[in-house]
């Protein structure tokens, strides 16, 4: 039987980082949301050392914007960088595509632009397909995820949305930008984008997730508490820099 950390040895995180980032302004022109620095640090570097922690055996970045920047970032490193070249011209499930051609097997997605305390990761050991939910933030840009109950009391994936009337009922939770896929469901996950982008080329990665949910079952755990936040803009670095970081560094027992 393989231990914990033989299995999450064999994922591949994948994370996302080719966006132009024209919501944080003059600080996106600069530089990608994921080299944005708290505490000192790029958070997609302090996301790369939370994955590492778990074991995570191999990590992809999947550049556009500036790329030259995570070269610089990364140079002499084992982080593996792929460029999207459509970029400026389509959306994040572009991007993943790109990225899952270099996959053969498990992976887990990452935005590049979060920061989270490590116990996100303590479900996605890619043993099955979770997409990571959070309880109530007041971030301002929620994605809210609805689920329905299987047999076997799994909340799985059945609608999300930035509407939080877009669906019947009470939703599950908020989107954290965190999934974790098996290794067959990473093979249908590049039919269903191949398929999505087709007909819509600037597709984000949430409607793919969505579309392959319809026929490979997702599941969406739940932490109520977790700490985490996502940087859009320059109200949100601010947010997470006062009331989610300090949080995130108590959690790592910083």
């Amino acid at each position: 039987m393989q231990k914990s950390g033989e299995i999450m040895n064999e994922i591949t995180a994948v994370v996302l980082a080719a966006g132009m980032g024209v919501r944080m302004g003059a600080r996106g022109r600069l530089m990608p949301k994921g080299l944005i620095p708290l505490g000192g640090r790029p958070i997609v570097a302090q996301s790369v050392a939370t994955l590492r922690g778990h074991g995570v055996g191999r990590i992809v970045i999947v550049t556009g914007h500036l790329r030259e920047q995570y070269e610089a970032l990364f140079a002499g490193s084992d982080i593996e960088l792929v460029y999207n070249p459509d970029y400026a011209s389509t959306g994040s499930l572009r991007s993943l595509a790109v990225g899952l051609e270099q996959v053969n097997g498990p992976c887990i997605l990452v935005e590049s632009d979060l920061i989270y305390a490590p116990q996100a990761l303590d479900t996605l050991d890619c043993s099955e397909n979770r997409f990571l939910l959070s309880g109530p933030t007041g971030a301002g840009d929620e994605v809210y995820v609805w689920t329905e109950s299987s047999r076997d009391g799994r909340n799985l994936m059945v609608e999300i949305s930035k509407d939080a009337g877009a669906r019947a009922g009470a939703h599950q939770g908020e989107m954290v930008g965190l999934t974790a896929l098996t290794a067959p469901t990473v093979d249908r996950m590049r039919e269903v984008a191949a398929q999505v982008l087709h007909g819509k080329p600037d597709e984000h990665y949430e409607p793919g997730l969505l579309a392959l949910s319809r026929d490979i079952p997702i599941e969406c755990p739940l932490i109520p508490d977790l700490p985490w936040a996502e940087i859009d803009d320059e109200a949100m670095l601010a947010r997470a820099a006062r009331l989610v970081y300090p949080r995130v560094l108590a959690a790592r027992g910083s």
